[in-house]
């Protein structure tokens, strides 16, 4: 048990020690501006401009697949395959990359009651943020990140609370209220995945199949996820003292999603 509250010592740490928005930037505005205002600019001189920034600006830009993200979209020729697998696997690595997607995938399974529940959860947030995904990708949904950003991160806070402490709040009394919770915060992680496409201006033609393609990622990040995950959580879910353990994880995850909430309201 020691180790374990020792491991989430250093999560709550790193979690404050984590940019608030950057989870939520395949390249940074700064960049992301430059490519809108220069749409005919090369990946040299995109590169070339990252490095005349702010030292953070530059690093974030160098320790980044940011020139792996410049050469798919400076690819007009690629074939549909070979498209494919690029947004893919850039959806596999944003959510693996973005602390705040592992911390929420994380809270669906802290209170395990079985596979098939684990499973309602997951497969309810997947329906709820494609659907937003395929609605904001479309222009049908439009929302501004100021208001997606922070509700994301507020998301995280609430989810770990309620899937934690479920049977001790009566305000959320319900048979289907977990899921209704998970689906509805699940919408604006979707117009957050959504967001990222846009803002690096992927041609027109191959919007909707980088779209589903980077959808794809995201599941395959998740199933990733949950495969490391769950097998710990198995081991340790009959120890006398797990049921204390995770209600200091959820205050951990709470805490921190929290404190990512208001930094994203005050920056965006």
């Amino acid at each position: 048990m020691k180790s374990v509250l020792i491991m989430m010592s250093v999560v709550f740490l790193f979690g404050l020690g984590s940019s608030p928005v950057e989870a939520h930037e395949l390249l940074p505005k700064v960049i992301v501006e430059y490519i809108s205002e220069n749409p005919d600019a090369t990946p040299e001189e995109i590169k070339a401009f990252a490095s005349s920034q702010d030292p953070e600006v530059a690093e974030r830009f160098a320790n980044s697949s940011s020139e792996e993200l410049l050469a798919i979209i400076d690819n007009p020729d690629s074939t549909f395959v070979d498209n494919f697998w690029d947004f893919s696997k850039l959806g596999v690595e944003h959510i693996l990359a973005g602390l705040d997607h592992i911390l929420f995938v994380l809270t669906l399974l802290l209170v395990f009651i079985s596979i098939k529940h684990v499973l309602k959860l997951v497969t309810t947030f997947t329906v709820a943020h494609s659907i937003t995904l395929i609605l904001a990708g479309t222009g049908t949904v439009v929302l501004s990140s100021s208001i997606v950003e922070p509700l994301i991160a507020l998301s995280i806070a609430i989810l770990a609370i309620v899937t934690v402490f479920y049977s001790h709040l009566k305000i959320f009394a319900g048979r289907y209220t977990t899921v209704g919770i998970v689906f509805f915060f699940g919408l604006f992680h979707g117009l957050g995945f959504a967001g990222l496409l846009k803002e690096i201006a992927i041609p027109a033609d191959k919007y909707v199949s980088s779209l589903f393609a980077f959808n794809v990622g995201i599941e395959i990040g998740q199933l990733i996820i949950i495969a490391l995950a769950l097998p710990f959580i198995l081991y340790f879910k009959d120890k006398s003292w797990y049921p204390l353990v995770i209600k200091i994880i959820a205050i951990s995850i709470s805490s921190i999603a929290l404190i990512w909430f208001v930094q994203r309201l005050m920056i965006t």
